[in-house]
C-alpha cells in the first residue's frame, strides 16, 4: 500500500494534492491540524503485479480457481479497505471531504468565536459550486439577518424605563447615554433620571454630576414603591430612566425586580449585557434575569471583546432583541442604534465599514449640540426593512415592539 503524508492550508488544497500525486482512487486515512496547517494521510492500494512468465506463475495458473471463492475474496478486500477508511475518518472528516468549501468556512467561523453548532449550520447551506467570495457574502448576510433587533416605543412615547444587569456591565453609563440622546431629540424637559442603587458608592453622585451638567433632575429612590408615586406625578409623556444596583446572576434569579409594582405602573426593563462575558456566563445571566421581564437587550463593551462571535452565538439562541450597543468610552460617539451588518462584520473580524459603503445607522455624526444650548428635536426615522430568511438555522430574526 502506497501511503503518503500531505500538508495543506485546508481540505480543498489537501484533496487537490492527493489527486495530483496518487490519483482519484486514493483513500484518506486521517487528517489533523499541526502548527496551523492541515496534515492529511492518504493511501493507494497497488495494482496487481503482471505475470513474469516464471515456472512458479505457470504452476499457479494450472490450479483450478473457484469463481465464487474469487468473488468472495474481492468483496472481503473491498470491505477491508472500506473499514479502514471509515475507521480512520471521523464523521466530521468525512463531511469535510464531501464539502471542502463549507469545512473551510466552519473553521473560519470557529476562529472568530462562533459555536460549532452555529458555524456548521451557517456553512451547511452554502453551494459548493459557488465562488468563495460569493458564498462568504451570502453567509454574512444570513448571519446579519438572523440577529434579533428590538424597536421599543418608550423612547418616543415616554414612560418608565429601567436598566437591569450584573455589576460593572455599564448600566449607569448607558443610562447617561440614553438621557443625552433623549435631550437632543426631545429637549431637557422630556427626561428624568432616577436611581434605586443605594449599594454602590458613588452611583448616585455619578448620575447627579451628569444631571447637573445636562440640566435635568436626578432622584434617589428609597424603594420600588417610590416608582408608583413618581409615575403618578410625572406621567405626562416624560421619559423616566431608572438605574438599578448590579446583581449577581444567582441573586437576580431569586429576586424578581419590580414584581410588586409592575402591575401598578407602565414599566419597561432592558437588560444590559457585556460582550466580554464568556458564552456560559452570558447564558446564565440571560436566564437569571428573566424574572425582571426584560423586553430588549443593550450590548456594551463591544470594543473589548476578544471574540464577538461567541457573544453573537449566544444571542442567536434566544429571542430578546438588541436595541443599542456601545463600543468605546465616549458617551455620545460610541453609542449606537443596533446595526446588525456592522456587528456581523466586527464578529467576522472584517472592517465594519468597507470602502465605499456607508451603513444607514452609521452615518457621519452631526455636529454635537452643547448641553448649555437648547437642543433640537429631530423627527423619528423610519425603521429599516430587514430580510427574513428561511434556512437551516434553528432560529430566525424577530422584531419586538414594546407597547404601553
Amino acid at each position: 500500500m502506497n501511503v503518503r503524508r500531505y500538508r495543506a492550508r485546508d481540505m480543498r488544497d489537501a484533496m487537490r494534492q492527493v489527486r495530483e500525486q496518487q490519483g482519484a482512487d486514493a483513500v484518506i486515512l486521517s487528517s489533523r491540524r499541526v502548527d496551523g496547517m492541515l496534515e492529511v494521510v492518504a493511501a493507494l492500494e497497488p495494482a496487481p503485479a503482471a505475470d513474469s512468465g516464471g515456472s512458479a506463475s505457470k504452476f499457479v495458473h494450472t490450479l483450478p480457481v473457484d469463481p465464487e471463492l474469487a468473488a468472495m475474496r474481492r468483496e472481503l478486500s473491498d470491505l477491508r479497505t472500506l473499514l479502514m477508511q471509515q475507521g480512520a475518518l471521523s464523521e466530521r472528516d468525512q463531511w469535510a471531504v464531501r464539502h471542502p468549501l463549507a469545512a473551510e468556512f466552519v473553521e473560519r467561523l470557529q476562529k472568530c468565536g462562533f459555536s460549532d453548532k452555529l458555524a456548521r449550520s451557517l456553512a451547511g447551506s452554502i453551494h459548493e459550486d459557488s465562488t468563495a467570495e460569493t458564498a462568504w457574502s451570502r453567509l454574512r448576510t444570513r448571519l446579519s439577518a438572523s440577529i434579533a433587533t428590538a424597536a421599543p416605543t418608550v423612547l418616543e412615547q415616554g414612560g418608565m424605563l429601567a436598566l437591569v444587569g450584573s455589576t460593572g456591565v455599564g448600566k449607569t453609563t448607558t443610562l447617561n447615554r440614553l438621557a443625552l440622546r433623549q435631550i437632543r431629540r426631545m429637549g431637557r424637559d422630556s427626561v428624568i433620571l432616577a436611581t434605586l442603587d443605594r449599594q454602590r458608592i458613588g452611583a448616585y453622585k455619578q448620575l447627579q454630576a451628569f444631571g447637573q451638567m445636562a440640566g435635568i433632575p436626578v432622584m434617589l429612590l428609597e424603594s420600588e414603591r417610590d416608582l408608583v408615586a413618581l409615575s403618578n406625578r410625572e406621567g405626562d409623556g416624560k421619559l423616566v430612566l431608572i438605574d438599578t444596583e448590579g446583581q449577581a446572576a444567582r441573586d437576580a434569579a431569586e429576586r424578581n425586580l419590580f414584581a410588586k409594582v409592575r402591575h401598578q405602573i407602565p414599566l419597561e426593563t432592558w437588560l444590559v449585557i457585556p460582550a466580554t462575558h464568556q458564552a456560559m456566563v452570558l447564558r446564565q445571566v440571560l436566564q437569571s434575569f428573566q424574572g425582571s421581564e426584560p423586553s430588549a437587550l443593550v450590548l456594551t463593551k463591544v470594543d473589548e471583546a476578544e471574540q464577538l462571535g461567541e457573544t453573537l452565538s449566544v444571542l442567536l439562541e434566544q429571542r430578546l432583541g438588541l436595541v443599542f450597543y456601545s463600543d468605546g468610552q465616549r458617551i455620545d460617539e460610541d453609542f449606537h442604534k443596533t446595526d446588525t451588518t456592522c456587528l456581523t462584520r466586527l464578529a467576522l473580524q472584517e472592517p465594519a465599514r468597507p470602502a465605499g459603503i456607508l451603513f444607514e445607522d452609521h452615518v457621519a455624526p452631526a455636529e454635537p449640540v452643547p448641553l448649555n444650548r437648547a437642543p433640537f428635536a429631530s423627527p423619528p426615522r423610519k425603521p429599516r426593512e430587514t430580510m427574513v430568511l428561511e434556512s437551516v438555522l434553528p432560529f430566525r430574526k424577530t422584531v419586538h415592539a414594546a407597547s404601553h
